[in-house]
Formats: structure tokens, sequence, C-alpha cells
């Protein structure tokens, strides 16, 4: 097999769900998105590996860097790899750490004006998830301080994507309205904090029993409880309080997703596609957890059916080019009043937040 259906054939097995929407994309633009996707993935199975000590993650994150930035990174990248073997994770993502140097035979192949904005999101996304690994412990529960925090450590972990995959996007566009630019690069972020607080909802219960939490600890404190009740469970009301609140402020950041996909011309239904697809599965999510009990009863990530998954794929397509369907079908989903006035993101506070963060390398020996 060589390196390119490498690529394509381990999509899928690390990510079902983004393996659809990338499928539907063609030509430089597919090879592009989905060899980042495969870079997404690496950096986050390290970040994610539940046995693995801040410290080490800290250093794995923070050499993979230098990997993307340069071309001359044969030694350094089978040193890499040979660190990775204290990671841990399921088998197919543990596969695409041992074999990224297919990864980046494909990625020297692409454009440069593609290899920039890829390195760049990625370079970001490490470092931010290294900063992110500083503040958090071994052991015990850490969530976040505040909902500032919690956009920020969204921004790193799935923002930078938002905005790599809108500058994709624009440079394939060369038609695109001055007016359709400017939304999309102003919803970029918030499209990707969106899909990403949808699954910090949906596995709030999942990544507690891992020793962790992104749920704001002010959303905690603010019901009267304390980290250690919230952990327990002993109050469900007062729980199920606290994710609604994060639900709220998760469809401000999907209804943003929908400005984004309505920017894209209409007739440009392969890009309006890759969008729409994430989009309404995390838009049935949050419908989904919507004063659900269940989340809190239950250490499994609440989940959409698969009749739901088809019928996204065989009706949006149907309405794709029109943004008053797509509107409308949006509506129909997120129909609760309860979600219906979310609070307006202040984009503008997160970019001068984020300019005071030093993503210096911490790097230390172990």
């Amino acid at each position: 097999m060589d390196d390119w259906n490498y690529c394509v054939s381990t999509l899928p097995k690390v990510s079902r769900t983004f393996a659809l929407n990338i499928s539907v994309l063609k030509g430089d633009l597919h090879r592009s998105i989905l060899v980042a996707y495969l870079f997404c993935r690496t950096v986050d199975t390290v970040e994610d590996a539940a046995k693995l000590d801040p410290q080490a993650k800290i250093n794995l994150l923070t050499e993979f860097v230098p990997l993307i930035q340069s071309t001359d990174r044969s030694h350094r990248l089978q040193k890499w790899v040979s660190a990775c073997s204290i990671v841990d994770g399921t088998v197919n993502d543990l596969d695409l750490l041992k074999n990224i140097d297919r990864v980046f035979r494909v990625y020297d192949t692409l454009a440069p004006a593609h290899q920039t904005p890829i390195a760049e999101s990625v370079s970001r996304m490490a470092l931010g998830m290294a900063h992110f690994q500083k503040k958090f412990t071994s052991e015990g529960l850490t969530p976040l301080e505040n909902e500032q925090e919690l956009e920020e450590y969204c921004y790193f972990v799935a923002g930078v994507v938002g905005e790599m995959l809108c500058e994709l996007m624009i440079a394939c566009l060369p038609n695109l309205s001055a007016e359709g630019r400017e939304t999309m690069r102003n919803c970029a972020v918030s499209f990707g904090l969106g899909l990403q607080m949808t699954n910090i909802s949906k596995d709030v219960i999942v990544d507690q029993s891992r020793g962790w939490s992104y749920i704001p600890r002010s959303y905690i404190e603010e019901t009267g409880m304390t980290l250690e009740e919230f952990q327990s469970g002993s109050n469900p009301v007062k729980n199920l309080e606290v994710i609604e609140k994060i639900l709220l402020k998760t469809t401000g950041h999907l209804r943003d997703a929908l400005k984004y996909t309505l920017a894209i011309p209409r007739n440009e239904i392969r890009l309006r596609l890759f969008c729409i697809w994430p989009l309404w599965m995390a838009v049935e999510t949050v419908a989904t957890l919507h004063n659900n009990k269940n989340l809190l009863s239950s250490d499994a990530p609440v989940k959409i059916s698969r009749a739901t998954v088809r019928r996204i794929l065989r009706r949006t397509p149907l309405i794709a080019y029109s943004n008053f369907l797509l509107q409308q079908s949006f509506d129909d989903i997120l129909k609760a009043p309860e979600l219906n006035s979310p609070p307006p993101f202040q984009r503008q506070s997160l970019v001068a937040r984020l300019e005071r963060i030093q993503l210096t390398p911490s790097i230390e020996a172990e």
C-alpha cells in the first residue's frame, strides 16, 4: 500500500464522522484536509493518553512542532516515533503514530499554499495543548477555571482548525464576495469551538472517570456545588444545570457555524456538505443532550442514533443549495426555547487573551 492509500484507509479507522465529510471533497483540497486531519489526530492522541503524565505529553507535543515546520526531519521524526512508545490509546490511533512518517511524505507533496496554513494550525494546536497540560495534574479532577479558559482551550484544540479550513477553502473560492470572505473568517473560530464544546458536553462523565474535566470550575461553583459534589453526581438537578449552561454557550457557536456555512457560495455543494454534516450532527447531539438526565447516570458518551446520521446524510444534499431551507432545518432541530438566546461570542476578547499567552516550548528530560 502506498503512502496516500495508507492515509485514505486510516482516516475512517480513527474517525468515522470526519471520514464522512472529508470524503465529499475532491482534488487538492481533499488531499490537504485529509492529511491535516491525520496530523491533528496524531497530536490529539498524545493529549488524550490517559496513562501518560502531563510532562511527558508536553515533551511529545512540543517536539512535534519542528517536525511539521521543517523538511529536514528524518532523524528527529524517527526519534519522536520511538518516544511515542509510551503513549496509550486505541489500536488504530497508535498505528497512526507509528506510521506518521507516511503522512509526512504525502504532506511534502502538497502545494506550499496548503502546507503553510496546515503547519501553522497544527503547530499552534500542539503548543496550545502543551500549555494547558501545565495546568493539569496526573491525579484528581482538574477543571478549567472559567469560561475564558474554556474558550482558550477550545481554540487551541479546534478553533485553530476552523481557521485553517477557512483559509484553505477561501483559496479555492476566487469568486467569493468580500462579504462572504469576512463572514467566514469572523465565524471560523466559533465553528471550531461549537464542535469541541459539543464533544465536551457529551463526554462529561467519561472525562471525569479518566481524572479530568473540561467543565469550567466557575460553572460548577455558580450552582453552589463543590467540585467533589459535581464529580460525585450527588445532586443531579444542579449537575444538569451545569450541563445546560455549557449547552447554551455551545448553541451560540453552532449558530455562528451556520453563518459560516451559508456564506459559502450556493453552487459549492461539496464545500457546503463538508460543513453541514458535522454541524448537523453536533446540533442533533445538543438537542439530544438538552435536559437529558441519562447523561448523568452513564459513563458512556451520548451519541445520536445511526438512523439520525443516515437521515442527515440523505436529506441535507437535497437542501444544501438553499440558505432558507438550511436555516429552517437547523431551527427545527434546535427548537427548545431555552437554547434560543445564547450569549454572544466575544471573538475580539478571545483574540486579545490569546495574544497574552506565551506558547514557548517547555521540554524537560524524562
